[in-house]
């Protein structure tokens, strides 16, 4: 009886599936028999964030109807452009629950009386000069609602080689303490954490007086630059050795 093209293709697929499983279990023998050794190795270091987001809500009615949206709005650019800020890269704004770029927005004027902004900066320090300058402007309903570190892939790899130096380094030695040494690896896997804080209100605990004395304090080593903490990456590397 001649079988089907499905028919021949359903028992070429089972024939493959049973020899990749038998394949597997060979290979898991293999390793049973192998002598080896266990090794977990980790590997840790403090990156300080270089993106952080700043929420700034403006609102009419906080001003009780004495100046408009657009003019506190224009109020913020000019604090921007005097920091030299590529606002209409860094500035969203909040819009139907998703953000768009300020220039679409800028160009499509509303009614509105109150907007939600987001403002993309790269340092604390910057962040300081924003927050004080725009306070003098009395803006001052602004967030920090997030923060992260833009090179935590790479920062994964380099982390992720100097755990499992540490490894080989470990099985090695454990190794030489009963007369053996270590071949090559059986199997590696690795995981990354970090304890990136929190997004916090953030309001400045003792403003500059002014906007040059912002400005001046942070050039001069930012004696007043809020408190943000480091995050911490942590690289985790469970390994296998041959010994020999």
């Amino acid at each position: 009886m001649m079988m089907n093209a499905k028919q021949l293709l359903l028992s070429g697929s089972l024939a493959i599936a049973a020899l990749f499983g038998t394949a597997q279990a060979a290979m898991a023998q293999v390793n049973e028999k192998t002598p080896s050794v266990d090794i977990q190795a980790t590997a840790q270091r403090e990156a300080m964030p270089d993106e952080l987001i700043l929420s700034i809500t403006i609102r009419e009615s906080d001003y009780k109807g004495k100046e408009k949206l657009d003019d506190k709005q224009e109020q913020m650019i000019s604090v921007l452009r005097r920091l030299k800020i590529d606002y209409e890269n860094a500035l969203t704004i909040r819009e139907m629950g998703s953000s768009v770029a300020f220039k679409l927005f800028s160009k499509n004027p509303s009614t509105r009386t109150e907007a939600t902004y987001l403002l993309k900066l790269g340092d604390a320090a910057t962040m300081q000069r924003v927050v004080a300058m725009l306070e003098e402007c009395h803006i001052s309903n602004i967030q920090l609602v997030q923060t992260r570190y833009t090179k935590k892939d790479e920062l994964k790899v380099e982390l992720g080689v100097e755990a499992m130096k540490k490894a080989q380094a470990e099985a090695t030695a454990l190794a030489g303490a009963v007369g053996q040494t270590v071949g090559k690896a059986i199997s590696i896997s690795s995981w990354m954490s970090d304890n990136a804080p929190q997004p916090r209100f953030y309001k400045m605990a003792a403003a500059p007086a002014n906007a040059e004395m912002a400005m001046d304090n942070a050039a001069a080593g930012g004696s007043n630059t809020p408190g943000i903490s480091g995050i911490t990456f942590t690289v985790n590397v469970s390994a296998k050795f041959e010994l020999k």
